[in-house]
């Protein structure tokens, strides 16, 4: 918990993944938003982890790939054919006008793209941006928590 200088660990040679221990809310773009505020607030600068220049969302996005693939390490990643795949697509809505590396940016910083579907081991499990299961789950979390709370 709080904020480090990631730039001089970036510089030893460090890298970063996301993730989340909540279980409040979960998103990667809001870890990589938190990550990116975190280091303007400690600088009192923007983009602090990556040149000037560059798109801000992608860079953020790109360096949590490449530390994950580095956490990862000594498992198979990458796509191919019959090998797992988790990855997830974008819904621009009514921002159909963001394309690239607008659309990451929009996505982390302004939400105006939501994760619209997620595939986990090749398995579309989220569609519409609502799980497949919801229904399954939200019943046994409302009956776990009338359980927690009369305790």
């Amino acid at each position: 918990d709080g904020t480090f200088p990631a730039p001089e660990f970036r510089t030893a040679g460090g890298a970063f993944g996301i993730g989340s221990d909540s279980n409040i809310l979960i998103g990667i773009g809001a870890e990589l938003r938190q990550l990116e505020y975190s280091q303007r607030l400690l600088h009192q600068a923007r983009n602090v982890l990556f040149e000037r220049g560059q798109s801000t969302g992608r860079a953020l996005f790109e360096g949590a790939l490449k530390g994950g693939r580095k956490a990862l390490q000594g498992l198979e990643t990458g796509l191919r054919i019959g090998g797992m795949a988790d990855f997830f697509s974008l819904d621009k809505g009514d921002a159909d006008y963001l394309v690239e590396d607008a659309l990451l940016d929009g996505w982390i910083f302004a939400e105006a793209a939501k994760v619209d579907c997620v595939w986990v081991d090749g398995s579309k499990r989220v569609v519409s941006g609502r799980h497949v299961d919801r229904e399954i789950i939200s019943k046994r979390f409302k009956a776990a928590m009338h359980t927690i709370l009369a305790a």
